[in-house]
């Protein structure tokens, strides 16, 4: 890696050298950095699950694609990540999922990781920045291998420049013969000659072998030797702190399938292990079956984000035998550094102020509006997620709000206000349309307000800035009507106002 490089940097390069001609993402904490870095032709898909289906096409036709998504947006692709592995691929498919290891920028912590196992996929974790292109370079060679996407999964911040850990493969062969770049093939249609079992047989037997032997002899895994009884077993950023120590390290580049053999080899060499990984013991938890593994199940190590003197800490306690202490406390909303409520200048703070009037039922959204649960003005219930809040507010029983940004709607919040009109739920919803997905760095939201028209033809509009007691009498008579009731709210984000 250049000096002074960033992630975003050698994702540009690796793209480009790689010949990847389909670049489509959904922007979000912590990959937004990363977007400038698939370069103008670019495209931002309404959603993660269209955004794999697009990169599937496309693979289909001999392009090289890329998903680029965080965490929580695998959530989204998995269906048609889970069901390409058996029906097959043409050229080489990448997911590129960012783990928001804290959380920071989302809602909820995940761990990617468990898509491997589960859609029976290559996941990849390059330990820093600089192992990023070795990763890529790998992904697509084994993907067009078995004819499967593969996953790979970062927890660095791809604005920062951390090389990772500097050590020697674990394995050292010649195998970048394996990458070469050239004329990619397309969907092979005699996969239709076998029934929907024989298909994932196939899989199992010509393509777990190949990810088995990818993961043994892979760059990604790096070794080192060192001194004492205790060795250490890293992946992810975690690595970079455990590389500190003047202890044994292995360094595991491949979460699915793990490079079990490896494993095998070192865990024979010492006689306790420290496994230090983020977010979750994905790894400890398939080590417990031997004794003298430490981790985060055993509490030598936090659970989630792991600081800088984690890793010593845990490896001081295990030495002197003692037990680990009582679990952290959990952390609360005014230490957080990052946590926020409804900006100051938000044109849509009366809005906010006029819902928690109503004192009925209010879910909102993974947006902007998930920062009215605290006062002021505390006037949202629920958040279960991006494009959730219409759906979630027609199971209330009574009618209740539903408030949900443009993006989210167009995400997937569309569908509950479709289910909504269709099942004749009660629910009012309003809609915060202000152009941008504000939250992500104000990317431009595709306007549907024909479509809602068609779906809901007496919709209201009201324009901001307006007086709380004017919002409050229009919400208050749609919250009097039976059926679904769907309110625009039109504003702009003094973040991204264009006249600013």
């Amino acid at each position: 890696m250049k000096k002074g490089w960033t992630a975003a940097d050698e994702l540009r390069g690796a793209l480009a050298d790689l010949e990847v001609s389909l670049r489509i993402y959904v922007p979000g904490y912590p990959i937004t950095d990363a977007v400038l870095a698939l370069g103008d032709e670019a495209q931002m898909a309404t959603n993660e699950k269209v955004a794999m289906e697009v990169a599937l096409g496309a693979s289909a036709a001999g392009r090289r694609s890329m998903v680029l998504v965080k965490h929580l947006g695998v959530n989204l692709l998995s269906d048609p990540l889970s069901i390409a592995p058996s029906h097959s691929i043409g050229a080489g498919l990448v997911v590129l999922a960012g783990e928001d290891v804290g959380p920071r920028g989302s809602q909820a912590e995940m761990d990617t990781r468990n898509y491997g196992p589960l859609c029976e996929i290559p996941v990849l974790e390059p330990s820093g920045t600089g192992l990023l292109r070795s990763a890529l370079e790998e992904a697509y060679a084994l993907s067009e291998k078995i004819r499967a996407p593969a996953m790979v999964r970062t927890t660095f911040e791809f604005g920062g420049g951390d090389g990772g850990p500097e050590l020697a493969p674990a394995e050292s062969s010649a195998r970048h013969d394996e990458r070469k770049v050239g004329r990619f093939a397309t969907f092979d249609r005699s996969i239709w000659d076998l029934t929907a079992k024989g298909r994932h047989q196939r899989y199992r037997i010509e393509a777990l072998p190949q990810m088995r032997s990818a993961s043994e002899r892979s760059d990604l895994n790096l070794l080192r030797e060192g001194g004492g009884d205790l060795g250490i077993i890293a992946s992810g950023r975690a690595a970079s702190f455990a590389s500190k120590m003047d202890l044994s390290l292995l360094v595991v580049g491949f979460s699915h399938p793990l490079p079990i053999e490896a494993i095998r080899e070192f865990v024979s060499e010492h006689d306790k292990i420290l496994v230090a990984e983020e977010p979750a013991p994905f790894i400890e938890a398939r080590l417990l079956a031997r004794e003298g593994v430490f981790g985060k199940l055993t509490g030598h190590l936090p659970w989630g984000r792991m600081e800088e003197g984690d890793v010593e800490r845990a490896a001081e306690l295990i030495a002197s035998g003692k037990k680990p202490g009582p679990a952290e406390r959990p952390q609360r909303f005014d230490e957080g550094l990052a946590s926020k409520t409804v900006c100051d200048d938000c044109p849509y703070l009366p809005l906010y102020e006029a819902v928690a009037d109503l004192s009925v039922p209010v879910a909102g959204d993974a947006g902007c509006s998930i920062r009215a649960v605290r006062a002021p003005p505390a006037a949202v219930d629920v958040v279960y997620g991006l494009g959730s809040s219409v759906a979630v507010a027609s199971g209330f029983g009574e009618k209740g709000v539903a408030i949900i940004g443009d993006y989210a709607l167009a995400h997937s919040g569309l569908l509950g206000l479709i289910d909504a009109v269709i099942n004749k739920r009660e629910v009012l919803v309003v809609l915060l349309k202000n152009g941008v997905a504000a939250m992500t760095g104000g990317q431009t939201v595709p306007d549907i307000t024909t479509i809602l028209e068609r779906i809901v033809p007496d919709l209201r509009t009201i324009d901001l800035p307006a007086r709380r007691y004017e919002i409050g009498e229009v919400l208050a008579q749609e919250l009097a009507k039976a059926g679904v009731s769907l309110v625009v709210a039109r504003g702009v984000c003094p973040r991204y106002d264009p006249a600013a």
